[in-house]
């Protein structure tokens, strides 16, 4: 029998979306706004049209855009779009409202400069308030400069004493199980507990270890209530980057599941997190880790972010079940879970600055 612990990591994106993009070519500059009403940055594809000569063809949830004789092929609420042959991940879901076509802003700043090779380039220097696509008319050409009025790239912030993280991140911890779902009674949990007590206990104490950490964390549920499976991976589609669930399950007593690349475009930061953490918690268990595995869990299928789930330990485990069950063995968890979290947002704010001047070349 196992015992199921589901942590949910749901990490803020830390870069604001900018208000308006502008849009830099030969012929001129058009100031764009950016929407977020569906929880990601969005911009309006007919508005793309005149200044970048942008085509669109709606035919059913089939969006097919055409930029610089390239054809882009999104499919409507799917986060990724294809070019040929190549697949890229995208954070946010093309949409129609109000019978205009509206495409992710990340589609813009990352998939088209990428895509089209040194066509385009992505400018993110306005502070938040701005961000421009610059369209350059000879391969090797310089685009024009920020008008003088427009804010400098602001200086990274200082960081954080304990953790050394620079950016603002956010998780949202959800227990397992509750209510009348008690999960797992645990052959060798003392005192009557029972697998929802185990995860709320190991939960509450995840939270308390990164607010310490300066590190903003919530629970989905602080008592004895019950969330629906389905309902869980609404937790983390609009603010949520990142999903983590936690188990003691029979496959292992610290396996990672991951979702796969169609349904989840975060799976390589997923895959990342969960070695990061898996190492972290296998340092501190008694039952040392059993790898990364992959898994189509309802709870990680209906995330629309980076996904993993922990499992703690065998519940059938007279050492598993007495380390679950202990204080001293759930305060040694959600300090390793941390530990794993705080190193994966550490590389993940590498690549952030590793990324951000390359997209300004």
């Amino acid at each position: 029998m196992s015992v199921l612990l589901w942590l949910w990591l749901a990490i803020a994106t830390p870069p604001r979306a900018p208000q308006v993009v502008l849009i830099s070519t030969p012929r001129g500059e058009t100031t764009v706004p950016v929407t977020s009403e569906r929880g990601s940055a969005a911009v309006a594809a007919p508005l793309l049209g005149p200044p970048l000569g942008l085509t669109v063809a709606l035919e059913g949830s089939r969006v097919a855009v055409g930029l610089s004789g390239t054809e882009f092929v999104f499919q409507l609420g799917a986060p990724f779009v294809r070019v040929g042959g190549v697949v890229y991940g995208l954070v946010g879901e093309p949409y129609v409202a109000r019978d205009t076509v509206f495409l992710p802003l990340n589609w813009l700043a990352d998939c088209v400069p990428r895509a089209l090779g040194g066509r385009y380039r992505w400018d993110a220097s306005g502070a938040g308030a701005w961000s421009r696509l610059v369209e350059l008319p000879v391969a090797g050409a310089v685009a024009a400069a920020p008008p003088p009025s427009a804010p400098m790239h602001s200086p990274a912030a200082v960081p954080n004493p304990m953790t050394g993280l620079r950016l603002h991140h956010t998780v949202v911890v959800d227990p397992g199980h509750g209510g009348v779902d008690p999960g797992n009674p645990g052959r060798y949990f003392p005192d009557g507990l029972v697998e929802k007590d185990i995860t709320l206990a190991i939960a509450r104490l995840l939270r308390a270890e990164l607010m310490r950490r300066g590190i903003g964390a919530s629970l989905t549920r602080s008592g004895d209530t019950l969330i629906d499976l389905a309902d869980r991976g609404a937790f983390c589609k609009a603010e949520c980057d990142l999903f983590t669930g936690a188990s003691s399950a029979a496959t292992g007593p610290l396996g990672f599941i991951l979702r796969d690349l169609q349904v989840n475009e975060y799976l390589r930061e997923s895959a990342q997190l969960a070695a990061l953490v898996q190492d972290s918690v296998a340092r501190i268990h008694p039952g040392g880790g059993h790898g990364v595995q992959q898994a189509g869990f309802m709870v990680l299928t209906t995330a629309r972010r980076p996904a993993i789930l922990v499992e703690t330990g065998f519940a059938t485990n007279r050492t598993d079940g007495a380390f679950l069950a202990s204080s001293l063995g759930q305060h040694k968890i959600a300090s390793a879970i941390a530990d794993g979290i705080v190193a994966y947002l550490l590389e993940f704010e590498r690549k952030l600055a590793v990324a951000a001047p390359a997209r300004g070349r």
